[in-house]
């Protein structure tokens, strides 16, 4: 390993030891971020389910407030009833308030007396066949759990009911929970102000109140003496495969109960004000009677029967079955998602800077090794120039110096000598011209001169120029050239020089085959195509694409047989694209190589 290679490694060895301490440094932090957002996480998801549980039970209470406003309601309208022209009372405040579904008034033993068994109205008819046998065998006001004093109404109108926040962000949780409980506020005053209303804008409820004014003017004056209060309570009966809410009072003096019918269907409607206002994100809450039916509901509530957070019953004394529900939309991620993906993320980060960090190490070496191979090259490069340019200029210089000596008497040897001297002086002016060449090639600086030219004709007169030269390499050279001008647009010394370096390269490698042939045609698609034969050794395989490389050779070691610096070759192949044409090799089917010039 050279010296620059062991700094680069050194270097890269510095590089990579506090990398890999950051990456599981990072790993490690990023590992324990996931386990704290899998934490935040599953904590935020159950406080919010929490918070929707709360907030449910929360409706609960404000659906039994206004159950019980209406209840306390109906009960206190129904004791203020004056005993004189109870009945015709009853009928008309049974017809005027929708909530009123049938009025009725009975003995203590519960045998009904209100209404008559001979009333001709359907609805007072099926309300003794409804529940006339219930109140006969069983009167709740005779049962242990009747309630012995006046029901509790619960907080008041001002209290602050549903107050408490239900959501992370606290403000808008306070203007939500404010929201709601000023609707709760009016739902429950109107509720108050319905129930104990008995008269209403109809004609019927009006006729019937006429009809009451009438029977009190007539009834003695005592008889308008309100009786005390009695004992009270609800009852919850299931008859005809329904439910039935019944409220009543019993007044022992008079010896008979007072009771009403709660028209549920009413009820349930009015029962919408005490879902909240606006939900949550997700969140969903519904109100279902003991069929499973939906009443009311606020906010996301799925189809089908998806498991809802929590399911919380009504009062079951005046609504059993009844329950809210509450919903809440999770993400299909699962829980720790968050910080699952934080620690993909920044595993992937860091793993990315590491093989980032290993490239760029990777990739220094393999430059340093470049580097280092290139410097060799050029060094041999220099090496077999300086001994291509030592080789001719030596037979210059001794054939000069006997000439000059006159130590050559005859002739004909004299003219022997002086055509050496012309063949290598051609040879260095090739040396030069191709170290000329590469220069201009590697700097980007070479400039071509496009001209039509008749290559049949340039190549017949390169050829006959250099013919003598192959045959002192014991080549002899084959010509098949065409008989018709074949004219391409391109650069006359660039082709001169390619097609010299090809025959160059023969004359060097392949003169045991004893002959090179130069072919000229049309190409097909247009231009021209120039082949150089040879029959020598050939190429081996796994050299044929790299004899193109500057200073490749396929010997390359210190006892080669022939001398170069590897560039003809490559030279032509880029003066070739230069002319926008491409030179390639192909082996022969006998032996031998073929050097293909394509020119557009």
């Amino acid at each position: 390993m050279s010296p620059v290679s062991r700094r680069i490694l050194v270097y890269w060895l510095l590089l990579l030891v506090p990398t890999l301490a950051v990456g599981a440094g990072a790993l490690l932090l990023l590992r324990r971020e996931r386990d704290r957002l899998a934490e935040s996480e599953a904590y935020a998801t159950e406080a919010r389910r929490a918070a929707v549980a709360a907030r449910a039970g929360l409706i609960v209470e404000n659906v039994e407030l206004l159950v019980g406003d209406f209840q306390a309601g109906l009960l206190e309208t129904l004791e203020a009833m004056p005993a004189a022209g109870l009945d015709a009372e009853l009928q008309a405040w049974e017809k005027a308030n929708p909530l009123v579904r049938s009025a009725f008034r009975c003995m203590l033993d519960g045998r009904i007396v209100f209404p008559p068994a001979t009333a001709a109205d359907e609805e007072a008819r099926g309300f003794r066949r409804r529940l006339g046998p219930l109140l006969e065998s069983s009167p709740p006001w005779r049962s242990p759990a009747a309630a012995p004093a006046a029901m509790t109404q619960g907080p008041g109108v001002g209290d602050a009911v549903g107050a408490a926040p239900y959501r992370n962000d606290e403000r808008e949780a306070r203007q939500l929970a404010s929201a709601n409980v000023s609707k709760i506020q009016s739902a429950r005053r109107e509720a108050q102000d319905f129930a104990k209303a008995k008269e209403f804008a109809s004609r019927s409820a009006a006729s019937e109140a006429d009809s009451y004014e009438k029977k009190l003017a007539d009834a003695p004056a005592a008889a308008a003496t309100p009786l005390p209060p009695g004992r009270r309570g609800w009852t919850a009966w299931s008859a005809d495969g329904r439910r039935h809410l019944l409220g009543w009072i019993e007044r022992a003096a008079a010896g008979e109960v007072r009771g009403v019918e709660v028209e549920l269907t009413a009820l349930a409607a009015r029962l919408g004000a005490a879902l909240p206002v606006e939900t949550g994100s997700g969140e969903g809450y519904a109100l279902r009677d003991d069929r499973g039916r939906v009443l009311h509901q606020a906010g996301l509530v799925p189809r089908g029967d998806p498991a809802p957070v929590v399911r919380l019953p009504l009062n079951r004394e005046s609504l059993p079955g009844w329950e809210v529900v509450a919903f809440l939309d999770t993400p299909a991620a699962p829980a720790g998602a968050a910080g699952s993906g934080l620690l993909a993320v920044g595993s992937l980060l860091a793993v990315i800077l590491l093989v980032a960090i290993l490239a760029g190490g990777s990739l220094l070496m393999w430059q340093a090794r470049q580097s280092e191979a290139e410097a060799a090259q050029k060094t041999s490069f220099v090496a077999n120039v300086s001994h291509e340019f030592k080789t001719p200029l030596t037979t210059i210089r001794l054939y000069a110096e006997l000439l000059e000596l006159g130590r050559v008497p005859a002739a004909e040897k004299r003219a022997e000598y002086l055509r050496t001297i012309g063949r290598e002086t051609q040879r260095l002016a090739r040396l030069v011209g191709n170290a000329l060449e590469f220069s201009r090639l590697e700097q980007g600086r070479k400039q071509f001169e496009r001209v039509p030219l008749d290559l049949g004709a340039e190549l017949t007169r390169l050829l006959d120029t250099h013919e003598p030269r192959l045959a002192e390499s014991g080549l002899r050279l084959r010509r098949d050239l065409p008989g018709a001008p074949l004219t391409v647009a391109t650069d006359r010394d660039a082709c001169e020089q390619i097609v010299l370096n090809l025959l160059d390269n023969a004359a060097k490698y392949a003169a045991a085959g004893g002959e090179v042939t130069v072919e000229l045609a049309p190409r097909p698609g247009g231009g021209a195509r120039v082949r150089v034969l040879d029959r020598g050794p050939g190429v081996p395989p796994e050299h044929r694409e790299r004899i193109f490389e500057k200073f490749h050779r396929v010997d390359n070691t210190l006892t080669a047989g022939k001398t170069g610096a590897g560039l003809g070759l490559s030279i032509a192949r880029q003066l070739a694209r230069g002319l926008g044409g491409d030179l390639r090799h192909e082996p022969r089917a006998d032996g031998g190589s073929a050097f293909i010039l394509d020119l557009p």
